[in-house]
């Protein structure tokens, strides 16, 4: 293997783990701040999503 086909292949996988990176970084976000409650707004725009207030329960 050539040190240009080496070079594009590390290239590609560079950016193949930064994206997947940015993609969890983002589903971690949304899916936490849906989870902690803090954005009911958030939490209703996940459709088919069943919201539970449950902050005031006894």
């Amino acid at each position: 293997m050539s040190r240009t086909n080496r070079s594009r292949i590390n290239g590609a996988c560079s950016a193949s783990v930064f994206a997947l990176v940015i993609v969890l970084a983002a589903l971690l976000y949304v899916f936490g701040a849906a989870m902690s409650g803090d954005s009911l707004r958030l939490t209703q725009s996940i459709a088919g999503a069943e919201i539970f207030d449950t902050r005031n329960a006894p």
